[in-house]
């Protein structure tokens, strides 16, 4: 058994289910008699917490370029978008994913998934969901529909988003990759602006996401009262590392988590990885600086030891990052970080439900929690270089996936994480 706590696996333990909930987790030695029928049997394989992906877009396609995956968002109807996002929430589930938290709607179209499955009439993991991110008029996904440019529409942007039922909110505090037009090396909001978001957020119960890809960014978001610096890549504005030390220890004190996004363009950096097209192989080679995960994920490990709460998440939908692998994100933790299995199924469970604000509920195989767990066959050790395949995911104590299959047509019912 791997806890989400990231200690050594333990080995002949049992859970104990009560109406969905884990009520006991102790030595199968040391169990009551129980009836046989009552006991599913996995003591050949690895039972983990369900996977936390901290980071998702629903919606998203995982195209081979980014100019197809917003054509695909900007093109289509909301009816088409939404078929796509809930075959997106089932692909999650049969990638051992229980929660997630999606980061780059439009129209609100995830919150109508979300409820869907918290009213138990589709299969899926429970979403968190922040709706469209608020971002700059031509700035990063403002094709997802939601631009502000002064105090004022700030305000307005933030507390509808709330009104509307988001979970979370986004903000874009930097260009990115996928908005051809938008400065990834530069911020798109000052630090007065990005208060404004944090103000109206956190009076109305919600946390706030910043997508971060330069040092600068990052900075004005930590100082504005951010929850979490999304990606979190610490180059200046010519593109060069600059990783600031003295922010770092900043972000430590002021308890600002960083989710570190595993996505399908580090993932083909994977030791062994296997075959792989051209196209993905150059956009790889493209984005690696020294062409291995150890040697680009550095910062990454300078955080981690300076006391910064990290998370693994997948980026789960943008070019070459299908939702049903998240074991390939755990394993570029595991490969970038010299993470032990166990401390990197931490890192995509227990930490990121903690980033999330929602541990007291998931992420970790502990009594009163929900019964999320995942199958994975092998027995996991310290040692481990790779997760075995998914064997089952139980999602609520409930059995949701056998095997790669579904076993359920609709989603265990549940009132929610918000």
């Amino acid at each position: 058994m791997i806890t989400g706590h990231g200690q050594t696996p333990r080995t002949d333990m049992a859970v104990r289910i009560d109406d969905g909930v884990i009520a006991d987790v102790r030595p199968f030695s040391e169990l009551p008699d129980i009836g046989a029928a009552d006991v599913v049997d996995h003591s050949a394989a690895t039972v983990a917490p369900g996977f936390v992906d901290a980071h998702v877009h629903l919606l998203f396609t995982c195209d081979v370029d980014h100019e197809q995956t917003r054509a695909g968002v900007e093109t289509s109807r909301p009816a088409e978008l939404a078929l796509a996002g809930a075959r997106n929430a089932i692909e999650c589930l049969l990638g051992g994913v229980t929660t997630v938290r999606d980061l780059g709607d439009t129209e609100f179209i995830t919150l109508d998934i979300r409820d869907a499955v918290n009213a138990g009439a589709l299969p899926g993991p429970r979403i968190l969901a922040a709706g469209p991110p608020l971002t700059t008029t031509g700035g990063h996904l403002h094709w997802c529909g939601n631009t502000v440019d002064s105090a004022d529409e700030i305000r307005r942007a933030t507390r509808l988003l709330c009104t509307r039922g988001v979970d979370v909110v986004k903000v874009m505090a930097s260009g990115g990759n996928m908005t051809r037009g938008s400065n990834k090396l530069l911020p798109q909001f000052d630090t007065a602006e990005l208060e404004l978001i944090v103000t109206e957020a956190h009076r109305l119960g919600r946390r706030v996401a910043a997508h971060a890809l330069n040092t600068e960014s990052i900075r004005r978001a930590v100082r504005a009262g951010v929850d979490t610096i999304e990606h979190c890549t610490w180059v200046d504005a010519n593109g060069d590392p600059d990783l600031d030390l003295e922010l770092v220890k900043e972000m430590a004190e002021r308890g600002v988590a960083a989710t570190i996004t595993m996505a399908g363009i580090s993932r083909v950096l994977l030791p062994g990885f296997g075959e792989v097209g051209e196209e993905e192989l150059r956009a790889a080679r493209a984005m690696s600086a020294t062409g291995s995960l150890f040697g680009d994920m550095e910062w990454a490990r300078i955080m981690q030891a300076e006391g910064v709460h990290l998370a693994i998440a997948s980026d789960g939908g943008v070019r070459f990052t299908p939702f049903r692998r998240f074991d390939q994100t755990i394993e570029c933790g595991m490969a970038g970080l010299g993470a032990t299995a166990s401390q990197a199924i931490a890192l995509s469970t227990l930490r990121a439900a903690q980033a999330l604000g929602i541990d007291d509920r998931v992420g970790s195989i502990d009594v009163g929690k929900r019964a999320d767990l995942v199958v994975i066959d092998g027995r996991l050790d310290d040692e481990s270089a790779r997760l075995g395949a998914l064997r089952q995911v139980w999602r609520d104590g409930v059995l949701v996936v056998d095997d790669g299959r579904l076993t359920v047509e609709t989603a265990p019912s549940t009132s929610g994480v918000r």
